[in-house]
């Protein structure tokens, strides 16, 4: 049986402007061409939010001259809708069913694809150590012996409902003929749907995440926070620090800091953005 104790987040969408469209829409309305109207230079993230809040005041060319003076006067009011045209997509691995349980109640903004434990075969599956067991210690070792009970629990359900559930029958060679299931993956899904229900909220799983840059620093800020679960709060630092690395101007202004414990917290200057 694996055991696992820290994620794997690998970025792999990220936001990208058309800058020959951007040209036109200057020109055909008689604007300022990019280097006057647009400030942000080659970051394509803040260049996607100044289009569009220039566009609301028909502010191109005018106004403040730096990008930076620009995103933090956005931020400060709390004009947050802007941030939402830029999007980053997340593969998150190594990660517990518990704590996608919390990840996916962030709705707005968000859009998710999940490993599937009634299509995947979870025999081999490794679980989560929550980061308050330490191993070695006798915490761990009442929870190893539970997550092996539950492998092989999930194993022995498998094998007897392969036994018990029927298959389906054989059709006939015009496809004509009736069966228990139509396909044999709808029979296999079956067993697994079943089965799954000795599978603790430590089993490791794998989602994909995207969202705009609003949804995530309220994730962040949510999550990242000294109240939040302690793996979902590693996970919410992991995502910040890639981000800030994307898109310091989106993200810079939170403020990361180490308690007492050993964990780390994320604090943003402009909250609720």
């Amino acid at each position: 049986m694996r055991r696992l104790t820290k994620p794997k987040v690998y970025l792999v969408s990220r936001p990208s402007v058309d800058w020959d469209k951007v040209a036109r829409l200057l020109a055909d309305e008689g604007l300022p061409d990019i280097p006057e109207s647009i400030r942000a230079g080659e970051d394509e993230s803040a260049a996607i939010v100044e289009v569009s809040a220039r566009l609301c005041y028909m502010s191109f060319g005018r106004g403040r001259k730096h990008i930076e003076d620009f995103i933090e006067n956005l931020l400060s009011k709390g004009d947050g809708s802007v941030f939402e045209h830029v999007n980053y997509g997340f593969v998150i691995t190594g990660v517990s069913r518990s704590l996608t349980h919390e990840l996916v109640r962030h709705r707005a903004g968000f859009a998710y694809s999940q490993r599937s434990q009634r299509f995947v075969d979870e025999s081999d599956s490794p679980f989560v150590v929550p980061p308050a067991i330490e191993e070695g210690s006798p915490e761990y070792a009442i929870l190893r012996d539970a997550l092996e009970k539950a492998a092989r629990s999930y194993q022995e359900l498998v094998d007897a409902l392969e036994e018990s559930i029927p298959g389906q029958l054989d059709l006939n060679e015009d496809g004509g003929g009736q069966g228990v299931f139509t396909t044999k993956w709808d029979r296999r899904k079956a067993i697994r749907q079943a089965a799954r229900a000795v599978l603790p909220n430590a089993t490791e799983t794998k989602i994909f995440v995207t969202a705009n840059v609003r949804a995530w620093r309220h994730f962040i800020e949510m999550r990242g926070a000294a109240f939040a679960d302690w793996e979902i709060r590693r996970l919410a630092l992991d995502i910040l620090e890639m981000l800030q690395g994307e898109a310091p101007l989106l993200f810079g202004d939170f403020t990361i800091e180490e308690l007492p414990d050993g964990t780390r917290t994320a604090t943003p200057t402009h909250s609720k953005v």
